[in-house]
Formats: C-alpha cells, sequence, structure tokens
C-alpha cells in the first residue's frame, strides 16, 4: 500500500502513514499545535480499542504488543502483552486519552520522538578524515557557538506558549532549560568577550588607543560604556524575570546584543547550555524508549520505570550529563542498536 511522507515544518519530525488508510491534516501556518489523524470509516468499522491502536501504529509507535481485546460486557480495550505477562492499558494514559477526546496526537510526542532522532545521530557522529566516533560532547561542538543562543531562544518562544497550553509538557522542558539556564549562559558570555578583547592587538588613532571588536573599532576608553555596561544590564533584566515570555524577551534582547557585540563560531559553548542539552535530549529520550519502544530500568516494568525517571528528573542537584551517562547504561541493559534503529526509521 502507498506510503506517504508528511514533514512537521516545526520540529522536522517525519510521519509515514499509508494513504489508503489515514489522512493526515496539517496546517499550512508554521506552528502547529498537534498532527490530526483522521480514520476513516472502512467496510468492517474498527472498534475503539483497534482505532487507538491504528493512530498509534500510523504515528509510529510500535505497537507489536498491543491487542484489541473485549469483555463480558461487549466492550473493547487496549491490552499489552509485556515478559509473558498480558494487562489491559489503562484508559487514562495521556497519549489515549487525547486520542479519545479529539482524534489527534499531539506535537509533543512527535517531539519526543524528534529529540531522540537528534541524540542518536549525535551519539553515532564520525570524525570526518578517520570516520571514527567523536562523542555526543564534541558533536554538540561541531555546531558552533551561534547555536546555543538560536536553540535557547527558540526553546523559551515554546515554553512561553505552553506554560498556558500544556503546562505539563512545559514543566518537563523547563526543568532543563530556564532562567537559571539562560543567566549562566549569559554570564559566560561576557566572560568571554572580557577575555577576547586583552588578547586583542591595541592599535592607535591620533594617539587614542582603541581594538576592533568582531570587526567594530572601539576606543579602550569606551569599552565599559559601550560593551560590558550594556551586557551587564541585559543580564539583570534575564535575572529579573519571573514568567515564562518576559524570560523569552529578555533572553531575545541578550542575543541580539551578541550578534553586535562578537559572535564567532568556534567561542565556546557554555557548560550550563551544554548540561541542559544532554539532560533534556537524556530525558526525552528515556521517556520515549519506555513509553513506546518496550524499555525499561532492571527489574521495573514499564510504569515503575516511567516514575523512576520522574523521580530523577526532580532531583534538582542531578546534573545534564549525569541523566546521560544513565541513559547510556539504559541503551546497553535494554539491548538498543542506535544504528538498527535510525536504519529502521529510514525505511
Amino acid at each position: 500500500m502507498k506510503k506517504v511522507s508528511v514533514k512537521c515544518p516545526k520540529c522536522g519530525a517525519n510521519l509515514e502513514v499509508e494513504a489508503a488508510e489515514v489522512n493526515v491534516v496539517m496546517p499550512v501556518h508554521c506552528v502547529p499545535t498537534s498532527i490530526a489523524v483522521e480514520i476513516p470509516v472502512p467496510a468492517n468499522k474498527l472498534n475503539e480499542a483497534e482505532a487507538k491502536i491504528e493512530a498509534l501504529r500510523n504515528a509510529g509507535v510500535n505497537v507489536a504488543n498491543l491487542f484489541s481485546i473485549r469483555g463480558t460486557d461487549g466492550s473493547y480495550e487496549v491490552g499489552r502483552l509485556t515478559d509473558g505477562q498480558f494487562a489491559v492499558v489503562p484508559d487514562d494514559d495521556p497519549i489515549f486519552a487525547a486520542i479519545r477526546a479529539s482524534k489527534t496526537i499531539p506535537d509533543r510526542r512527535l517531539f519526543r520522538r524528534w529529540v531522540m532522532a537528534q541524540v542518536f545521530h549525535m551519539m553515532t557522529e564520525t570524525d570526518y578524515k578517520t570516520g571514527q566516533p567523536i562523542g555526543f560532547t564534541a558533536a554538540l561542538r561541531r555546531k558552533g557557538y551561534k547555536y546555543q543562543w538560536e536553540m535557547v531562544v527558540e526553546e523559551l518562544r515554546v515554553q512561553a506558549r505552553l506554560n498556558v497550553t500544556d503546562p505539563e509538557n512545559f514543566a518537563e522542558r523547563n526543568r532543563w532549560f530556564n532562567r537559571g539556564v539562560v543567566v549562566q549562559m549569559a554570564t559566560d558570555y561576557i566572560k568571554l568577550v572580557r577575555n577576547i578583547v586583552t588578547k586583542l592587538r591595541i592599535r592607535s588613532c591620533k594617539g587614542v588607543p582603541y581594538v576592533r571588536l568582531d570587526g567594530t573599532n572601539i576606543f579602550i576608553k569606551d569599552l565599559p560604556t559601550k560593551v560590558y555596561e550594556p551586557l551587564e544590564k541585559l543580564l539583570r533584566s534575564i535575572r529579573n524575570t519571573r514568567q515564562p515570555a518576559a524570560l523569552y524577551r529578555a533572553t531575545t534582547n541578550f542575543y541580539k546584543a551578541v550578534k553586535e557585540t562578537c559572535l564567532f563560531f568556534d567561542m565556546e559553548q557554555s557548560r550550563a547550555f551544554k548540561d541542559a542539552y544532554k539532560g533534556a535530549g537524556a530525558f526525552f529520550t528515556l521517556k520515549n524508549l519506555i513509553l513506546f519502544h518496550d524499555c525499561g530500568f532492571p527489574k521495573m516494568s514499564q510504569k515503575m520505570s516511567r516514575e523512576y525517571l520522574y523521580e530523577l528528573a526532580s532531583q534538582k542537584d542531578l546534573e545534564g550529563y549525569k541523566l546521560f551517562g544513565i541513559l547510556k547504561d539504559f541503551l546497553v541493559v535494554n539491548g538498543i542498536n542506535i544504528e538498527a534503529m535510525r536504519a529502521e526509521w529510514r525505511k
């Protein structure tokens, strides 16, 4: 049966569907809030449980161990077979609830899958010359300094919307990218600029010393008022924000100043950014594997694994790189072959 590939214009996630069975309705504007999955009524109408499973299948979820079962009262439910044990999937499962309410699969579900695909891609990136793996941190550094600001600005824009429309998803994402991370990123940038200035060649114009900072000539005596103080003022505005929308605006303003002051590809990314990036990547990848790929922590059911993941994320002192280490162990324990999984997605 012919498959149609639909690409989300926002996150880039690819969704393959069978054209004869499902129509995927994608808004033409840039930021879809959901991807509608319309299930037509065939000659043999699907029961409610089968419809749920079909919607999940067409969204790319592994449904090999899901079944439709009929109770003594004639109602249908979704059952799951795990490790030889059969259990009914509760009706209050978040994604089932969303399908039942509106026949849609929220785009945050695709966001999780997109994050996992991005993490797997970066974990397997190789050196251009030797072909040897370079590691996740080097792959992130390869994206350049500008990437950290563009990624965070976009993340905070989305969070400002989710704070109103989807508090649960907002909390999950704000756990990693938040005001504290942006404050540290801005602080690190100011230190970088000061360090760069000290290494610049001092020039002279009519006996007055000046430096050329990223193509702009600035008298040394004007550095405090034209460079450092404006950046410090913008940093204070970030630190004083209390609402997600305000944080987004303040971060956008600081990034604008970054582009106007000094921006080089090989500037060192902030440690706070790299740690948050690893933490978010690890969290959503683990959650995706637990919910949709039959993976779990040792001797834990799916429910227990998910609860344990949330318990880990709730620990304020858990740094992102530590959760990323847990992800690596998780992949080994569950026998996940990243290259094989990526190859399967490309089919």
